[in-house]
């Protein structure tokens, strides 16, 4: 599952941003909408500790987490760990 997360989950989050905006832009916001609360309940629950061990400032932990959800933060995890 690391392998895959570095490898894939990245560019399959900027594939599903890409995707929900071109469906807002259709006048269906609700994927988009979804994702990026997803995305920034990560950060409150996860990201933030995260972010400040390994000597991240908060802007970009909530930009690492807004944009890649736990594809960033897992494998961090995994080394404080």
């Amino acid at each position: 599952m690391d392998q895959l997360t570095l490898a894939f989950g990245k560019p399959i989050c900027v594939v599903l941003y890409a995707l929900f905006a071109g469906l807002a832009a259709k006048k269906k916001p609700w994927p988009l909408l979804a994702l990026f609360v997803t995305h920034a309940a990560e950060y409150f629950l996860v990201g933030r500790k995260l972010a400040e061990e390994a000597g991240l400032s908060r802007a970009e932990g909530i930009a690492q987490c807004l944009s890649f959800g736990f594809t960033w933060w897992l494998p961090i995890k995994k080394h404080w760990n």
